[in-house]
């Protein structure tokens, strides 16, 4: 059973899993990205067709011309009430995906239209960049409890298990994205010894004890090499 958004995301990931794409949740406010290529899907997970879901379909638009809404199938589809839904979508150029309770399984009822253009690459810039950047998929779309993981929260764990192992990290051996955590040092879990090297501080060290980072933590305490260039 259907009972919140989250219980969408496992579905639709596996949907387009088997298509060849690399799924991501809660990338830049948008519950689902899929990417394959030159590819960019959004996906936007709701109970039902609210308002709210229309607003965010517009949104995604300005992004990339495949973008879906994904619901919960309703009873019927053939009354006129869900017919009108259609027309929506199709005047938005939206595609309609819908999950069944019982099963789980994704069906296809509208496929997204409209053309690409320069305008959504440069919009989807970030997007495509925090995909980049990410070694992991823990986030669930939709989910609304647990922190989000996001490519530079990735980058501040994975500096932190390397120093945790080495006791500090040069810069200059470092990825783009690790030096750039580590320069800005946003929430303070670093320090400098000298030019170019960093150690941790003790709100680094109690951040690798968060309980919704344990997953990350235990990846990259097994992969601390990763921040080397």
């Amino acid at each position: 059973m259907i009972k919140k958004e989250s219980d969408m995301y496992i579905p639709i990931q596996n949907y387009f899993l088997e298509k060849g794409f690399k799924v991501d949740a809660e990338v830049k406010n948008c519950d689902v990205v899929a990417t394959k290529e030159d590819i960019t899907i959004i996906c936007e997970l709701k109970k039902g067709f609210t308002i709210e879901l229309l607003y965010q379909l517009v949104d995604r638009k300005k992004i990339t011309p495949y973008v879906y809404a994904v619901i919960p199938r309703p009873k019927t589809m053939r009354g006129r009430a869900f017919k009108k839904k259609l027309d929506i979508l199709r005047a938005l150029e939206c595609g309609l995906l819908v999950v069944l309770n019982s099963t789980k399984r994704v069906d296809l009822v509208l496929e997204p239209k409209g053309k690409d253009n320069a305008f959504m690459k440069r919009k989807r810039k970030k997007i495509e960049k925090e995909v980049q950047n990410r070694n992991l998929s823990l986030n669930l779309g939709g989910q609304n409890k647990r922190k989000i993981v996001t490519a530079h929260k990735e980058s501040v764990i994975s500096a932190l298990c390397y120093i945790e192992k080495y006791g500090s990290i040069e810069t200059k051996k470092c990825k783009e994205n690790i030096k750039i955590a580590l320069q800005r040092n946003h929430y303070g879990y670093f320090k400098r010894l000298k030019r170019g090297v960093y150690t941790m501080t003790d709100r680094g060290k109690e951040a690798l004890k968060e309980k919704d980072y344990l997953d990350i933590v235990e990846f990259y305490r097994k992969e601390v090499e990763l921040c080397l260039k």
